[in-house]
């Protein structure tokens, strides 16, 4: 699992996938499900009995549930938190321009769209496909 934060400082997964919450939790929803996580997956509270590579697998998810909750929460992040919901409001409009286009041509019309997902285009070919 990559680091939650890029070199740049901006998110490289999305927090609220994270903290398994819906993009329009509130504060107290945020705060509710980062305690409950925090609990679950403490290094301190992991069994011996795991291996190593568990537990690796178990702190790197930790770390990566207090970034996220950090990224959501802390007024240091608020201007890449600004542009982070900019940038996703930014591509659901995009994934709904693209459906609504398909829905009204049956799905054809020059372009094949493979795959395209809330998180970009993959498979995607111009032309007649």
């Amino acid at each position: 699992m990559p680091p939650f934060f890029d070199v740049h400082g901006d998110p490289t997964m999305d927090p609220y996938t994270i903290l398994s919450l819906p993009p329009t939790a509130s504060e107290t929803e945020i705060k509710k499900a980062y305690r409950m996580q925090m609990l679950q997956l403490h290094p301190d509270k992991l069994s011996s009995a795991l291996g190593e590579n568990s537990i690796a697998e178990v702190t790197e998810k930790f770390h990566n549930v207090k970034d996220a909750y950090e990224f959501l929460m802390s007024p240091m992040h608020l201007t890449s938190r600004r542009l982070y919901m900019a940038k996703m409001a930014s591509r659901r409009a995009e994934y709904e321009r693209r459906e609504a286009f398909l829905r009204r041509n049956g799905g054809v019309g020059g372009a094949n769209y493979s795959t395209y997902t809330r998180e970009g285009v993959s498979g995607y070919a111009s032309g007649g496909g």
